[in-house]
């Protein structure tokens, strides 16, 4: 969909190929400010389990990229994202965000 020239925005969910295990999808959960003023080094991001859609606490579901494990919290180095897969419907941004929130204590 877009390299990694592109701009890296929440709710977009980019594939690292270079993991120990294959290839991971992550879900961006930063702010686009974050982003902005970081993003040439690294973002906030959860990991995506690419095998299996499951719905919880915690988990969301996003079409065509599996689910967004939202306990698995990590900051990814911008230059592993190679590629954009796919993102978080906008109506599911302001709830994602909300659990984020919860997770980290804010």
């Amino acid at each position: 969909m877009t390299s990694p020239a592109g701009r890296i925005r929440y709710g977009q969910v980019w594939v690292s190929r270079d993991e120990v295990m294959g290839p991971m999808n992550y879900l961006v959960v930063s702010s686009d400010a974050y982003n902005a003023a970081f993003g040439d080094r690294r973002v906030i991001a959860v990991e995506v389990d690419a095998r299996a859609v499951y719905e919880g606490t915690y988990r969301e579901p996003i079409v065509d990229a599996g689910t967004a494990m939202l306990d698995r919290i990590v900051w990814v180095a911008r230059a592993a994202l190679q590629e954009r897969v796919a993102e978080l419907h906008p109506d599911r941004h302001a709830a994602v965000a909300a659990q984020i929130r919860e997770l980290i204590g804010n």
